[in-house]
């Protein structure tokens, strides 16, 4: 609930940049997803700079850029194009 309610406000609070470091990690299978289907693209569609850390690879696929830390080493995963995003988006 504390995630939540500190979630709620930073919307409220318009950031231009948010930062989700395992933020739904210990949530409830229905959270996580409405987390990543319908908030992070909500926030990205409002033209907000979205980083999120997770080790969920079920939702890499709703990242514009996955990049993944190996070994000690940053590499870039995947990349969208802005026409992906733009369908993935319209689609969500």
């Amino acid at each position: 609930m504390r995630r939540s309610t500190a979630q709620s406000k930073g919307t409220i609070e318009d950031r231009p940049i948010y930062v989700f470091d395992e933020w739904a990690a210990d949530q409830d299978p229905e959270y996580k997803e409405v987390f990543y289907t319908k908030l992070l693209p909500d926030l990205r569609n409002r033209g907000k700079a979205v980083v999120v850390i997770t080790h969920d690879d079920r939702y890499f696929h709703i990242g514009d850029r996955v990049v993944k830390l190996e070994d000690g080493r940053m590499t870039v995963a995947s990349r969208r194009t802005a026409k992906a995003n733009l369908t993935t988006s319209a689609a969500s």
